[in-house]
């Protein structure tokens, strides 16, 4: 049945179990997911490093590039997202699961696992789909009922050849919940010194000494208990955000006359500012006071696919040119706020010297000494006297 937006109580929506039988009768069935980057090109690989800060040559510079291992530019790891986050402007771009299943209900990233197959290559051309494999009630410490959905997007060539695959894992809640049961609403928000700013300024700098570039990071000589980082990210800002959606696009975020139109084809993405009565979209939780804290939010937050993605820079620089990874899983364990800053860190758990891999644990922490994401990964490293 056709929704109208009167029908979307986006405030106090409910988590039922209608809706959740009508989300797990979804699951299996392919969705499109139109696209912010169609075609892999030396822009889009470029704006997804600025939005997350990342410098490394082998996205920026041709030379450096050619002599990699790679003999051409790829993509960074994460930079995939580009290829599923396109506007979704048509009746036939279908809608984003958040506003098809449980319209209304908050949606909060819970963790996100990436499996890659082989780099991104600038020039080619790549798709995705996505469709729901699993749908559990579970445990909510806001209150009220949550449910958890997970969503596997597959990226392929043109050629129908698997690049990579996510699987992303949505947390939903009940907002008055969230709201009541205050959470985090009163949580104090982060201010900084003149003496903190060039602290912050003084471990970029060692950052873009220490990343291992050209340099092979040979598994032989990669014991266990080898340190990742630590990586500053942040302080978090509306400008940083704002960076990371013209790198990874977003399907929500139309303007003027095209925004109305969007509003009017997906009314489950239709929330009121509180504040000042305007019409925006889901987007704007993360950037409009009033709306996050309708949400039970003390202020904007970040999008949880930026600690993914900059979970994937620290092990890019890390490993050096010539690393591939393989895999990354990612659980966000707190929201990130307008101000919060993030350091991460990690080391080396396991080495598979017979399949030249190591697996690598690293945490994500914020000012507050609190764990706001852990990772998961599985790198592969070149060997000593390999062709």
């Amino acid at each position: 049945m056709a929704r109208t937006m009167a029908e979307v109580d986006w405030e106090d929506g409910a988590i039922t179990d209608d809706g959740i039988a009508a989300m797990r009768a979804q699951i299996g069935v392919s969705r499109p997911t139109p696209a912010w980057d169609r075609d892999v090109t030396l822009d889009g690989v470029e704006h997804f490093a600025l939005g997350i800060g990342d410098d490394n040559p082998l996205w920026w510079d041709e030379a450096h590039a050619l002599a990699s291992r790679w003999q051409g530019r790829i993509a960074p790891p994460c930079y995939l997202y580009a290829h599923f986050n396109g506007p979704r402007l048509r009746p036939e771009d279908g809608d984003s699961s958040v506003e098809t299943f449980l319209p209304g209900a908050l949606g909060l990233l819970a963790g996100e696992r990436w499996r890659w197959r082989r780099p991104a290559r600038v020039g080619e051309r790549i798709g995705a789909d996505a469709a729901l494999v699993e749908v559990t009630d579970q445990p909510s410490k806001f209150g009220g009922r949550s449910v958890a959905q997970v969503e596997r997007t597959t990226l392929r060539s043109v050629t129908g050849e698997v690049v990579a695959e996510v699987d992303q894992t949505i947390r939903r809640f009940e907002r008055r919940a969230t709201r009541e049961r205050r959470t985090y609403l009163d949580r104090p928000l982060a201010a900084y010194t003149a003496a903190d700013r060039a602290r912050f300024a003084a471990q970029y700098d060692r950052e873009a000494e220490a990343r291992r570039g050209a340099r092979p990071r040979y598994v032989e000589d990669t014991p266990t208990g080898e340190i990742l980082g630590p990586m500053l990210k942040g302080p978090l800002t509306f400008t940083n955000t704002v960076g990371f959606l013209l790198g990874i696009g977003c399907p929500n975020t139309p303007t003027n006359r095209m925004a109305a139109a969007f509003l009017r084809l997906h009314p489950a993405q239709k929330l009121v500012n509180p504040a000042s009565g305007v019409a925006d979209t889901l987007k704007a939780s993360h950037f409009e006071p009033a709306i996050a804290r309708a949400g039970g939010l003390p202020a904007g937050y970040d999008l949880g696919i930026a600690r993914v993605s900059w979970f994937s820079h620290l092990i890019t620089d890390w490993m050096g040119d010539d690393g591939f990874l393989e895999e990354l899983d990612v659980r966000i364990r707190r929201p990130n706020f307008l101000g919060d800053v993030t350091w991460l860190a990690g080391s080396v758990d396991k080495r598979d010297l017979e399949n030249g891999a190591v697996a690598v644990a690293a945490e994500a922490t914020n000012q507050l000494g609190e764990v706001t994401a852990t990772a998961t990964a599985r790198i592969i490293l070149p060997r000593r006297g390999a062709a």
